[in-house]
């Protein structure tokens, strides 16, 4: 027995319909009860025919009367469904018959169904009516369903069951698995196109996840907040106020990479070293220009006198001031704690007083008195007074004192072994003079006299503290490869050496302060920008921090031997052509020009490097404790 079909016929045989087809009038079903428009109408054509894909529409329009019967319907229990004569549905309902209601003999049944049991030729025998509600009773049975949908929803959310937006969620038909464009309600994005900014998308890939129970880095109060504060050090400080006047400090020339490097260190050990000037006018130039803008009149006049002496165009190792010129050991202490030990004794009261030597201890105190005194309304009273920490403090005091004084400076942790008047004897000629001995000292020499009768003695002692060798870790050790000894000196007032290397100091403190105000600038911004973890870390980087730690210079070469190494090197270099390779392997001193430099051994001994002999060796002459005080506070 096949089953019945509810659903009407298209073309309606009705008497009244089928005389409005005989008029071409239009008979479909309105929009709405008070619509002059059916679904059928068209625009521009008032008369145009239906189409069988419409059939859809009536039967969505017919919903309602198959379900509940007409809506207007009155309620058939009060017996006043009304008709026409001629048995069809009365001409004041806006909606036409259903054809499936429409039962012999055109009478209107009120039902999907005929009396007969028939629908549109199946038989399925009698089969009762659906039962009709009236138009009141609809609206108060869905009044009814709204309110208990509502008060089941409240009653829900009350005993805390499902959260609200859960069960919207669900009517929605959404969930973890769904699309997250479908979840955030965003367009798919255009392939090629990023929808964001710096190429990274603004649309989420993923429905967003819930925060943790407890937040793991929750913003620091203000109280937390005050500490985080840059190091302090240089941000009342200008840097224009010291460089002004001075020329800027020239860069190390380009190297070539193809080009061979000095040695098998490669290119970098070349490069490390702080050149200067490479030519012997602007390396002149630059030290006139900074003892007029660096020193009080009176010094920068003594001082003026000195570079015509080193530097001028007189015969090389000429009319030169020696030494030893000025017979006096100087030391720096905080205080006198060590005045009494051991290895001060053996320069206050051994080998140097018996040959004529004065000992002389500057204490903190008395360092500044005296730096004051020299050094009054300079730029070098400045950089002095500007420096950060005793340790760079003590370094300058050192250069100021051989460049304005002369002498030895020693460091109270060595012992003297042998006298100062040892110091170099013996000294082998750099090149044998090629390139910077007259002919006439050539031919002196060559006739046996000795160097210091023909050169003079010499106006710079130093020693050699590091010579790498093939050591490739040498850079974790040493700040150069090839490295002057600090912690004892010796030079004859004026030279160019000391005076270069306070140049250097001016333009490494410079530097410093710049590095200050740009870390002030980018702690304060990591701070606003609540990345308080980043601030901290970077206000703990401290202005004495090597350059690899963050800091800007590094003591090692803003006053320490970095600095004296490229300072002795770079008189060297212009003076006589000197290579930092040239000094590699020395075991003997080495005379270039005016300056004698020690073997390892001289100022070394018993490091266990660079082939450095013992204390008892024939070339030491002083043996450094290494007890470290500026790093330990001793």
């Amino acid at each position: 027995m096949a089953p019945t079909s509810p659903i009407p016929s298209t073309h309606y045989d009705h008497p009244v319909q089928k005389q409005d087809r005989d008029h071409n009038q239009d008979l479909s079903p309105p929009l709405s009860p008070r619509s002059s428009t059916t679904a059928y109408s068209h625009p521009s054509s008032p008369t145009h025919s239906r189409h069988p894909s419409l059939s859809l529409t009536t039967k969505l329009l017919s919903f309602p009367t198959k379900l509940f019967g007409s809506p207007n319907m009155d309620d058939a229990e009060k017996g006043n469904a009304p008709a026409s004569a001629s048995g069809s549905i009365s001409a004041s309902s806006s909606y036409p018959a259903s054809p499936s209601m429409i039962g012999a003999g055109g009478k209107n049944t009120g039902s999907y169904f005929s009396a007969g049991g028939s629908s549109h030729g199946h038989g399925h025998g009698h089969t009762p009516a659906i039962p009709h509600l009236g138009l009141r009773r609809r609206r108060l049975l869905a009044q009814a369903i709204m309110f208990l949908g509502l008060l089941s929803l409240g009653g829900w959310a009350l005993v805390g069951g499902q959260d609200i937006s859960e069960v919207f969620d669900g009517w929605r038909g959404t969930s973890i698995e769904s699309s997250s464009h479908e979840y955030f309600d965003f367009p798919p994005p255009i392939p090629g196109i990023t929808l964001g900014m710096n190429g990274t998308s603004l649309i989420p890939t993923s429905p967003p996840v819930p925060p943790p129970a407890a937040v793991a880095h929750s913003p620091p109060k203000a109280a937390e907040l005050a500490h985080i504060q840059p190091q302090p050090w240089g941000h009342a400080l200008s840097s224009s106020r010291l460089l002004n006047g001075l020329r800027a400090w020239p860069a190390n020339p380009p190297y070539d990479e193809e080009s061979p490097a000095l040695s098998f260190l490669g290119h970098f050990a070349d490069n490390i070293y702080n050149i200067g000037p490479l030519t012997l006018p602007e390396y002149t130039d630059q030290l006139k220009e900074f003892v007029h803008a660096g020193f009080p009149k009176k010094v920068a006049e003594t001082l003026m006198k000195g570079l015509e002496k080193y530097l001028g165009d007189d015969d090389a190792g000429a009319k030169k001031e020696k030494w030893d010129a000025k017979k006096t050991v100087w030391q720096t202490d905080r205080n006198t704690r060590h005045q009494d030990s051991e290895d001060v004794s053996s320069w206050k009261d051994g080998k140097a007083r018996e040959e004529g030597w004065n000992w002389n201890l500057m204490t903190d105190a008395k360092a500044d008195k005296w730096a004051k005194k020299q050094l009054a309304g300079s730029k070098m009273l400045d950089v002095w007074e500007d420096l950060p920490s005793g340790i760079l403090r003590s370094d300058t005091l050192r250069y100021l004192l051989l460049l304005l004084e002369g002498g030895i400076y020693t460091d109270t942790d060595t012992t003297l072994l042998k006298p100062p008047s040892k110091w170099g004897q013996g000294a082998r000629l750099f090149r044998n003079g090629a390139g910077w001995l007259t002919d006439e000292q050539k031919q002196r020499l060559d006739d046996g006299e000795n160097a210091d009768s023909v050169l003079g003695k010499p106006s710079v002692i130093v020693g050699i503290e590091a010579d790498v060798g093939s050591r490739e870790d040498w850079f974790d050790w040493w700040p150069r490869p090839m490295q002057i000894v600090q912690w004892t000196m010796s030079s004859a007032p004026y030279h160019p050496i000391p005076l270069q290397a306070c140049l250097r100091i001016l333009h490494s403190t410079a530097s410093a302060i710049d590095w200050a105000h740009e870390n002030k600038r980018v702690v304060n911004i990591l701070k606003d920008q609540g990345r308080y973890e980043d601030a901290k870390k970077l206000a703990e980087v401290g202005v004495l921090n090597e350059p690899k730690n963050g800091g800007p210079v590094g003591v090692m070469a803003w006053t320490g031997p970095g600095v004296w190494t490229d300072a002795v090197l770079g008189y060297l270099r212009v003076k006589f052509g000197l290579l930092w390779t040239d000094l590699r392997g020395l075991q003997e001193p080495l005379r270039i020009g005016d300056v004698v430099v020690l073997p390892v051994t001289g100022f070394s001994p018993g490091v266990g490097n660079f082939g450095s002999q013992g204390p008892w060796h024939r070339e030491a002459m002083v043996e450094h404790k290494f007890a470290g005080s500026w790093k330990n506070g001793g």
